[in-house]
């Protein structure tokens, strides 16, 4: 029997060569594939929400991997805490369905967080907070980042290669502005995130800050979408890895997909995926969930709950015959939450 774990991990990633496999054995991914051989006697790769660069850290970096061991969460997380280098820890481990769990394609969303120092260089810090020792006009800097939330193409804003991922259109969910003391942090909230995003847009915004450039700047470079318009990345030790959300995935099988609403679906009765994340049914659960063709995520109806009953809505009549298929799988879910029954509309 094959078992999955997702595994919650924090590190410093200052003397790393970042999250991935690399020649000289000093990742993050490898050190955590080295825990799991000596126990599983065999390699065994982990797949993670995503990378992060070398120097990079990460609070709540999210990785997962499958066993046949029969071994419980409980026993994998205290074995990876008494086996890596203190500067690794697993925060949480939990066993998850393999069907239904996967730690990169079921992100809602990431939150990375950049820190720069203001004030005196502290040595301290210096793995973690950017140490730029300068004055920035937070204002200026507040204002130019509007351009950046909401839905753009950032070509000009990473340096993953067109060749490597045709679209880098991505979605900026929020950016918060925190001061404590003399160390600004930035907090960016999205879906995903392309190699060097996150820092690019930072530099942005600290070269406005600094008033090297105007605030429209930012827009300049969205408008490019070049790889050639001039541009640079933030230091990576100030760039933090704060979160990775998940949506929920009832059932999955190889024609459906129903799982929770994410930015970019078609919605039903006109509501924002915002509004969905936060209407929730007396059950405890959402009031509603996508339904979906696994291959395109194309959207041929909705779940929604109410009164503890779900309701199957479909835009095709002829869709029944897949929903059908699956049903098994959404009565397993309904127990979950105390439903007792379900009809189509």
């Amino acid at each position: 029997m094959i078992h999955r774990f997702k595994c919650t991990v924090s590190y410093n990633g200052s003397r790393y060569e970042g999250w991935q496999s690399q020649k000289n054995g000093n990742s993050i991914q490898e050190k955590l594939e080295e825990v799991i051989e000596r126990v599983n006697q065999k390699h065994v790769s982990v797949t993670g929400s995503g990378r992060t660069d070398a120097g990079v850290s990460a609070m709540k970096q999210v990785f997962m991997f499958d066993c046949e061991k029969p071994i419980t969460a409980y026993k994998w997380q205290g074995t990876f805490n008494s086996l890596l280098p203190g500067d690794i820890h697993i925060v949480e481990c939990e066993e998850v369905d393999n069907k239904l769990f996967h730690a990169r394609y079921n992100v809602r969303w990431k939150k990375y967080t950049y820190r720069i120092n203001m004030g005196d260089y502290n040595v301290l810090q210096k793995h973690y907070v950017y140490q730029l020792c300068k004055k920035l006009d937070i204002e200026l800097m507040k204002e130019a980042s509007n351009y950046l939330l909401g839905e753009h193409d950032f070509t000009s804003f990473n340096s993953t290669s067109l060749e490597e991922c045709s679209d880098q259109v991505r979605t900026i969910r929020s950016i918060e502005f925190n001061i404590k003391d003399d160390i600004l942090a930035i907090t960016y909230q999205g879906k995903g995130f392309l190699r060097y995003m996150v820092r690019m847009m930072s530099q942005a915004l600290i070269e406005i800050g600094l008033h090297e450039y105007p605030i429209t700047y930012i827009k300049e470079m969205l408008d490019a979408k070049s790889k050639s318009f001039p541009h640079r990345n933030a230091p990576a030790n100030g760039l933090v890895l704060d979160e990775v959300n998940y949506f929920e995935v009832i059932a999955l099988d190889e024609v459906l997909n129903i799982r929770e609403f994410i930015i970019g679906d078609k919605t039903p009765k006109e509501m924002s995926v915002l509004d969905i994340e936060n209407d929730y049914s007396n059950n405890g659960c959402l009031k509603y969930y996508n339904i979906t063709y696994r291959k395109g995520q194309n959207s041929i109806g909705y779940l929604n709950v109410e009164d503890g009953i779900l309701y199957v809505n479909l835009y095709n009549e002829d869709d029944k015959k897949y929903f059908l298929e699956i049903v098994n799988q959404v009565e397993t879910w309904m127990k979950k939450y105390s439903i007792m029954s379900w009809q189509f509309v």
